[in-house]
């Protein structure tokens, strides 16, 4: 590299970053185990994003601290003024750096896709999905977030499932597998999603629950209820020979793989790739613009 990168990977609840020093070797965070926080300049909080990215990195890599170069790709920063308060966030912590911020779709697009076209799928806590050209993102389909929008998400799966289990639309044996003879309680739930900071998080916590009985059928239905919902309102705003080829990242995406490729197939389209993020990808595909650069 010519100069010394930074490369951030921000998401609502958690992020992923790459150091790419001018001298000696990559590293990549956070080590096996650990999380790092995330932020969505729409809802989280700066201040706490901040404190845990120099609390982190001062503990794990206080070189990187030092990066004259950040390449940010963050959740929630479709518009100038978001980028600008996660711009903001970011110089807070690296005063001296030069910052770059893009959307976590084009960092993804960048990472799964290279140079090639293709549908991007980001599933994680939110939603997010774009086509892209080797070169160029095209995002007709608004990211309306959590509350209007997100389906397929984490945050969308973890609010119906609640649904179902305050409303009594889940099977008896099953709410009680995820929670418990007496769960859920109300009281609770509504306390850790309305008072959280991270409500959306709070919400896709609960999806992470049906991971170890996605055999059961009523997880298995829930979810692909939630993908078919997603796939209709793809073809209103993708044709077909846009349709063709998609590759998807995120925790839902990535831990319900199985299911999404088929409810994709079953509306003609083939997720050729899934990856946990593209963290990877994007640290391939700067360094091949460091290349050609040079």
């Amino acid at each position: 590299m010519a100069e010394d990168l930074l490369i951030a990977e921000i998401g609502g609840s958690s992020s992923r970053w790459a150091w790419l020093p001018e001298e000696g070797p990559d590293l990549s965070l956070p080590v096996h185990g650990d999380t790092i926080p995330g932020f969505n300049p729409v809802s989280g909080n700066s201040g706490i994003f901040a404190s845990g990215i120099t609390t982190y990195f001062n503990a794990h890599a206080p070189l990187a601290l030092s990066a004259s170069k950040i390449s940010v790709y963050a959740a929630g920063c479709g518009s100038e003024q978001r980028r600008s308060v996660m711009d903001g966030t970011i110089s807070s912590i690296w005063p001296a750096a030069s910052v770059e911020v893009n959307t976590d779709l084009l960092g993804a697009a960048r990472g799964l896709h290279g140079s090639e076209s293709g549908l991007v799928l980001i599933l994680g806590t939110g939603m997010n999905v774009g086509w892209y050209d080797g070169e160029r993102l095209h995002q007709p389909m608004p990211s309306l977030g959590y509350m209007l929008g997100d389906e397929g998400s984490g945050a969308d799966i973890g609010r119906v499932l609640l649904q179902d289990a305050f409303y009594q639309r889940m099977p008896d044996p099953m709410r009680t597998a995820l929670f418990g003879q007496d769960g859920p309680l109300v009281e609770r739930i509504i306390d850790e999603v309305y008072r959280s900071p991270f409500p959306a998080k709070a919400l896709a916590a609960r999806t992470a629950l049906l991971a170890g009985v996605v055999q059961e059928p009523y997880a298995r239905e829930l979810i692909l209820s939630r993908f078919h919902a997603l796939v209709e309102i793809l073809k209103s705003f993708f044709p077909p020979e846009q349709r063709g080829n998609v590759k998807a990242t995120g925790s839902v995406a990535w831990g319900f793989r199985e299911l999404l490729a088929n409810c994709l197939l079953d509306h003609g389209m083939e997720l050729t790739a899934v990856e946990r993020d593209p963290l990877q990808g994007l640290v391939r595909w700067h360094r091949q613009q460091a290349l050609r650069a040079h």
